[in-house]
């Protein structure tokens, strides 16, 4: 539910309540006690009790904030203020999460006797936990980074690439990672996976996370809270989505290998010697998945053994999970590579790449097949290449 603050209101009401002489006399006391040390010092940043602060920071509402917590209304209204960000509102994409204590400390009306009710809610109610979880990136939200890449890869309109030497089209790993990881961009809006997972298009993917953890039932990552998926996202995360693709040619078994060869002989010499083909394995490196279509078509291409190379090619994306529309023995080709390498049966994505070669009363067609499988990081290649006379 979306609920809207009001600061000034608060604040007036909270004045009325109290004759304003025990108002003064109140913070006259809170002066004293901090003069007197009989608060202690906030804990140190990173420590469990630390975390357990923000938890109760972040995750409470006003309510509980101002009445179990026992805040000055004054201190409740900043944080949640705080929290909802300009629209205050909570529950929109603008929403923020307290990343520290300093930052804490430093909202309005945050003193030592309300950050002390903090920390003793904290340690009496199970928010500190007995040791901070390990640096780690879950499996869950390393599933729900990917999602966002696949999604907003899948949703940006196509442009044509313009930088020298890449081909496909956009977005690249590049473009969307920082959509996905730190903050949703007019271009590339990780709003819009949030929004479509049902969740609130959050402009702070760590927000869309915690949302989409909670509505997953994902009770470990749930139950760490805001302040815990940032903590474990950065940079544990970050690191496994690098924009850097590299692939390595996978070991293909000596036997398997001398079928598919013999599978090629048999298509070039059925187009009396006007084609040739080429079949790729790939591997992801350790590291940087997933690889997005543009990524790989961007490092496939170059790499052809077409003999001309390509000048000006370009992606296509293709239906998922068919084989791309090739000649039948082709396909048949394809499919034992597949079942060869265990691969029967797994998703996959399709994109192609083609190019003409200039030449005199001829045609010189160049052709790769990208035939992507993300779950099993293996990456198949078919290059194609077809020539005739006028």
């Amino acid at each position: 539910m979306r609920t809207r603050i009001y600061t000034s209101t608060l604040i007036t009401l909270s004045l009325l309540s109290l004759p304003l002489g025990c108002a003064v006399e109140d913070e006259s006391e809170e002066a004293l006690l901090e003069r007197d040390g009989e608060y202690p010092e906030l804990p140190a940043e990173g420590s469990e009790l630390a975390y357990g602060m923000l938890r109760v920071a972040n995750e409470l509402d006003y309510d509980t904030l101002d009445v179990d917590v026992d805040l000055d209304s004054r201190s409740a209204t900043s944080i949640i203020e705080y929290r909802a960000g300009a629209d205050e509102l909570i529950g929109t994409a603008d929403d923020r999460f307290i990343p520290s204590l300093a930052v804490l400390d430093g909202l309005y009306w945050l003193g030592p006797a309300n950050l002390w009710k903090i920390q003793d809610y904290a340690s009496l109610n199970g928010y500190v936990p007995t040791a901070l979880p390990a640096a780690a990136c879950e499996p869950e939200l390393e599933d729900a980074v990917a999602e966002c890449l696949y999604f907003l890869e899948d949703a940006a309109t196509p442009i044509q690439s313009q930088l020298q030497g890449q081909y496909g089209w956009a977005p690249f790993k590049a473009d969307l990672l920082s959509s996905c990881l730190d903050a949703s961009d007019a271009t590339y809006p990780s709003a819009d996976y949030f929004t479509d997972a049902g969740a609130v298009g959050y402009l702070d993917p760590l927000l869309g996370y915690q949302s989409l953890m909670c509505e997953l039932s994902s009770d470990p990552i749930c139950a760490l809270g805001v302040a815990g998926v940032a903590d474990l996202d950065q940079p544990e995360c970050a690191d496994l989505f690098s924009a850097e693709i590299e692939l390595d040619e996978a070991e293909v078994d000596a036997t398997d290998r001398a079928d598919w060869d013999a599978q090629i002989d048999a298509l070039e010499s059925a187009c009396n010697g006007e084609c040739g083909y080429w079949v790729r394995v790939y591997e992801y490196e350790a590291g940087v998945a997933p690889t997005l279509l543009g990524d790989v078509i961007d490092v496939i291409i170059p790499s052809s053994p077409l003999d001309y190379g390509y000048g000006a090619g370009y992606l296509t994306r293709e239906t998922s999970d068919q084989l791309p529309s090739v000649a039948a023995g082709a396909q048949a080709l394809l499919s034992d590579v597949l079942a060869d390498l265990g691969l029967s049966g797994e998703p996959y994505e399709v994109a192609s790449a083609a190019d003409e070669v200039a030449c005199p009363n001829c045609h010189h067609f160049l052709d790769t097949y990208v035939i992507q499988l993300r779950d099993a990081g293996v990456i198949i290649v078919l290059d194609v290449e077809t020539f005739w006379d006028s």
